[in-house]
């Protein structure tokens, strides 16, 4: 699975503007990582990061991407996933923390990065919540009923998956485009009766309401959703001793969730400003997966053995035409060669 260069000499005037939205924070990462004076490693590091309660988030925290690096480091706070691609493509950063979504956008419009890590998959943290009213349990109770989701999100392909998988139409409901933070406003006026989202509104909505069903369900019908890495292609190659290291960053920081989950729970809560109770409810609705579990069948795979994530691309690619966010849909075998698993497979070597 290895990435090959076919993506990296298409040119980029077909890229969306969806993909080239304004950076937000980024205006300090215009200078990315250049060789040190013998060459062998960069002289900074650039991490662009989303606000997440993830590995990459304690990592953030505590300090160990300098621990383990070895040369400076400067992480950089993104809004979205579609400024990280942008990024990516002017060469300001090296390293992003994406949704799959965003991923699957960045490949699929030929921009020359590689997918190495899932920081988690999406389970109850992004949910289908009904008004407590209806009794809904079920998708059956919702059909004609006015559903927000914000469109092109991981949670509208979730939305939209699970509504095929249980063998309905999308038109036996009522989709409405709203974005997060209007979404409980539109709650509480009674312009919807249920919506897909995640947290912290989905717990806004939960005063009044109920899961129907969430993200790790719609996994379990074969259509994962998750927050992962990229690496930039040139940078990965120039560097790998680098990207392994960052790999074992973010796995020491799973050991850590795993093994005193009190203490990363509260690291979390302190680094996003919220409570610890907040913490943990976002953590508990996510699947942690470490180093060795990323190389099963079920996530990245291995380069001999393909895993599940170049098929859920696949589709994930397929909703993005569909929705007319891309113009072309990539083969499952090029999805497969945007998953670069060598470098984990190097680092747990190394421990070995």
């Amino acid at each position: 699975m290895k990435k090959n260069h076919m993506f990296s000499k298409l040119l980029f005037l077909s890229c969306s503007a969806l993909l080239f939205a304004a950076c937000g924070g980024a205006d300090s990462a215009t200078d990315s990582s250049t060789a040190s004076a013998d060459g062998d490693l960069p002289e900074k590091v650039v991490i662009a990061t989303l606000e997440m309660p993830n590995d990459e988030g304690i990592a953030k925290a505590e300090g160990y991407f300098e621990d383990e690096l070895g040369v400076p480091v400067e992480v950089v706070q993104f809004e979205s996933g579609k400024a990280i691609n942008q990024a990516m493509v002017s060469g300001a950063v090296d390293f992003g923390l994406t949704g799959s979504g965003s991923a699957v956008l960045g490949i699929a419009s030929g921009i020359p990065i590689e997918m190495i890590w899932i920081h988690e998959t999406l389970g109850s943290v992004e949910a289908l919540a009904a008004k407590s009213a209806l009794n809904a349990t079920s998708l059956e109770d919702l059909k004609g009923k006015n559903i927000g989701v914000p469109f092109a999100s991981t949670a509208h392909y979730s939305l939209l998956r699970a509504i095929t998988a249980s063998g309905f139409e999308e038109t036996d409901f009522t989709l409405i485009d709203l974005q997060p933070s209007d979404i409980f406003a539109a709650w509480q006026r009674g312009d919807i009766d249920a919506a897909y989202v995640w947290e912290p509104t989905l717990s806004e909505l939960l005063a009044d309401g109920n899961i129907v069903l969430h993200s790790g369900d719609v996994a379990e019908m074969g259509y994962m959703t998750a927050n992962v890495e990229i690496v930039r292609s040139e940078f990965g190659e120039a560097y790998p001793e680098i990207v392994e290291k960052y790999i074992a960053s973010v796995d020491k920081a799973v050991t850590l969730y795993r093994e005193d989950p009190d203490q990363a729970i509260s690291i979390i809560a302190k680094s996003l400003n919220i409570t610890e109770e907040s913490a943990k409810l976002q953590m508990e609705g996510q699947n942690w997966i470490s180093a060795a579990e990323q190389l099963d069948a079920a996530n990245l795979g291995t380069s001999e053995a393909v895993g599940a994530m170049a098929a859920t691309m696949l589709d994930m690619g397929q909703f993005y035409l569909d929705q007319g966010n891309i113009t072309d849909l990539p083969s499952e075998e090029a999805f497969a060669e945007g998953i670069n698993t060598t470098y984990i497979q190097a680092y747990l070597d190394s421990k070995e």
